[in-house]
């Protein structure tokens, strides 16, 4: 037989349970860390939205034209809708962030595709590539705007290009178009960049560089 009164002043033992840390919230605890810096980086990236209207989206295709500045990718094209009278088109893309100076009244878009007019043909690299949508950011000191209404032909002559613009007046238009060269001596010195009637209809005025 064990003596158990030998045990009665003997300091009982105080059990503390350890706290350990489970590896199973590592995982959880990391993705959130990741998709909250995710989600800062977008915010902090994000351009500004902006909408142009067509007549029509032939080439266009949200999620995938782009829209380029001197061959540099600056946008994308985030959805494409109808008005609400079905006339045109209305197409919603984001800049890339630092847009924001650029995009004024005088800003001018259009859509870039193969063409074949006067002036030869234009677009070719779209036939493989996809149709794209050009940026000329024009004068300087025009009204901040975010809506703007596309060209259906492309300009035949950006804003910042060295040369002149001068006024001809003719009888008629004859065999003339927008982008057809001027020559002197046979050198190629510009184009015809576009014409119109005058009021009483008695002569064509063309606009050339």
């Amino acid at each position: 037989m064990v003596d158990e009164s030998r045990f009665k002043d003997a300091p009982e033992a105080v059990v503390k349970m350890r706290k350990q840390f489970s590896i199973v919230w590592v995982v959880p605890l990391v993705a959130l860390l990741i998709g909250g810096w995710l989600a800062f980086k977008a915010i902090s990236e994000k351009g500004p939205t902006i909408t142009i209207t067509f007549k029509t989206a032939e080439g266009l295709e949200a999620g995938k034209t782009k829209i380029k500045y001197k061959d540099v990718e600056v946008g994308q094209v985030e959805a494409i809708t109808l008005d609400k009278d079905g006339s045109h088109v209305i197409v919603t893309a984001e800049l890339k962030k630092g847009a924001e100076p650029h995009l004024t009244e005088n800003t001018r878009f259009w859509v870039e595709r193969a063409r074949i007019g006067a002036g030869g043909a234009s677009g070719l690299g779209t036939l493989f590539a996809g149709a794209y949508i050009g940026i000329d950011l024009g004068k300087p000191g025009g009204k901040p705007t975010r809506s703007f209404t596309g060209l259906e032909v492309p300009p035949v002559v950006t804003t910042g290009l060295p040369g002149h613009h001068f006024k001809l007046t003719a009888k008629k238009l004859g065999s003339l178009d927008i982008g057809s060269p001027i020559y002197y001596r046979q050198f190629k010195v510009g184009q015809v960049v576009a014409y119109e009637m005058e009021k009483d209809g008695t002569a064509v005025d063309f606009r050339i560089f």
